[in-house]
């Protein structure tokens, strides 16, 4: 790993742990701002900088360079500080014959401002683009087999299929879809699908599962501009992360990928995101 991407990496895995360690889930919000958003193109964030800019509390999705704050008549308001996001670039070495060039991709960071952080923003700014949470289950190439016949929520990777209780049994039908984005991160995992590695017997890749599903569903929940349910066993949930990040320093950016791929297989035809946003 290069000393740029592991400064990187270890900083925002720092700021992740700070706010763990409050008993805060920093990827989760609990209102509905939608993605983080790059005003420029439109394009959402994923991967590790969704994780990095839903930290921020601010009630606009959409972000901005400094630069491109300026382009547009507007100025950053004084005081306020920018977020990290990064994105790779590929870049031409030489190689020992002069005729070949090779790419390699290097990693690079980029300081964004969030427009509530800017002249540029009006509270009922309505640009925002929202997916209903139904037209993400009805989009779905591959679709679940989700039953309403308990009153535990759940994904069974044996007899594949998800469980829930029916919907009235929800305080909300905000709250049954939130539920229902966790389990179809779990999903997701089967060996039939992404084939991530089973977390029935070990207690770590459990851990590591649930943090894929905690920010793969956080994703999706903002894609579809709900809040995220409750976890249940938070604080259990939130001890075993920072037990993971003890033992794996990258383990928020690993989780990030899988939840990325996880969010892809279920969206992918539907929503266009590009994780190097600047």
């Amino acid at each position: 790993m290069s000393s740029v991407r592991k400064e990187i990496y270890s900083q925002i895995t720092e700021q992740l742990k700070e706010k763990l360690s409050q008993g805060t889930i920093p990827w989760r919000k609990s209102w509905e701002v939608g993605l983080p958003t790059t005003l420029q193109s439109k394009q959402t964030y994923n991967g590790i900088n969704f994780i990095n800019l839903c930290r921020n509390e601010y009630l606009s999705p959409y972000y901005i360079t400094y630069l491109q704050c300026k382009e547009r008549g507007g100025y950053v308001k004084k005081g306020e500080k920018g977020s990290w996001v990064v994105y790779w670039e590929l870049k031409e070495i030489p190689s020992n014959n002069d005729e070949d060039v090779k790419r390699v991709p290097f990693i690079k960071r980029s300081i964004v401002f969030n427009l509530a952080q800017t002249s540029l923003y009006y509270e009922n700014d309505e640009e925002r683009r929202i997916i209903q949470c139904e037209e993400v289950i009805k989009g779905m190439e591959l679709r679940p087999d989700i039953r309403h016949n308990t009153l535990r929520a759940y994904y069974s990777p044996v007899e594949d299929y998800i469980s829930l209780p029916p919907v009235h049994s929800f305080t909300s039908e905000a709250e049954y879809y939130s539920t229902l984005m966790h389990e179809l991160i779990h999903w997701t995992g089967h060996a039939s699908r992404l084939n991530r590695k089973s977390s029935v017997s070990d207690e770590e890749l459990y851990s590591f599962e649930e943090l894929i599903a905690e920010i793969g569903s956080a994703y999706l929940c903002a894609l579809a501009g709900i809040a995220p349910k409750t976890l249940d066993n938070q604080a259990a949930y939130i001890q075993g992360w920072l037990k993971l990040s003890e033992s794996d320093e990258d383990v928020f950016m690993k989780a990030a990928i899988e939840a990325q791929r996880a969010v892809n297989f279920i969206v992918a035809p539907h929503v266009n995101s590009k994780s190097n946003a600047a």
